[in-house]
């Protein structure tokens, strides 16, 4: 069992939470995650596109 907190407050095992809303919670997570790891990765073409 994991103690790990979610953003309303409720442990990411609570039998409250609807599985469609830990899914969606999960699946944002994520795609925070990869957009962060995308920005890292391209931040010094987004900052000088044109290399100049």
């Amino acid at each position: 069992m994991t103690t790990e907190t979610l953003s309303h407050s409720e442990t990411a095992t609570a039998p409250k939470a609807s599985l469609a809303k830990r899914i969606g919670v999960a699946a944002y997570r994520l795609l925070d995650r990869m957009t962060e790891a995308a920005y890292r990765q391209h931040k010094g073409f987004l900052r000088h596109p044109y290399h100049l």
